[in-house]
């Protein structure tokens, strides 16, 4: 690709922040409640520390959560550890789902966190 040097310098300021995305596919839901339990166990445990960045299942009026697959967004060092992680899902390593694991950039967004001492209330937009 040939870049402007104003491009170039619009890039360099940017997050660049190398995450994987991994997309899940059904493959045999029938083991999906036995294994829900384990799997949400898993996805805490990773989250703290520090792995998994997000995660959850698509939706639709028409299918119940998981039914359409779902995404997780890990951080790892390489596709290789990324696809350490997710094997580790009991989903994962059961055959509920079938995954494609993605390095992706994290260039541009934001996130926005509003907490409120007098009430000890948050919201995450």
């Amino acid at each position: 690709m040939n870049e402007s040097s104003s491009t170039k310098e619009l890039l360099a300021g940017m997050l660049n922040k190398p995450l994987f995305v991994v997309t899940r596919t059904p493959r045999d839901l029938a083991r999906m409640p036995e294994l829900l339990d384990a799997h949400l166990r898993w996805a805490i445990r990773a989250q703290n520390r520090g792995e998994l960045f997000a995660s959850g299942p698509f939706v639709s009026d028409q299918a119940s959560p998981g039914e359409l697959g779902g995404m997780s967004i890990l951080r790892a060092t390489d596709q290789a550890e990324a696809e350490r992680l997710i094997q580790s899902d009991p989903f994962i390593s059961e055959g509920v789902y079938d995954v494609d694991v993605r390095k992706w950039l994290l260039m541009e967004g934001g996130l926005t966190i509003h907490v409120s001492f007098s009430n000890k209330s948050y919201s995450l937009l």
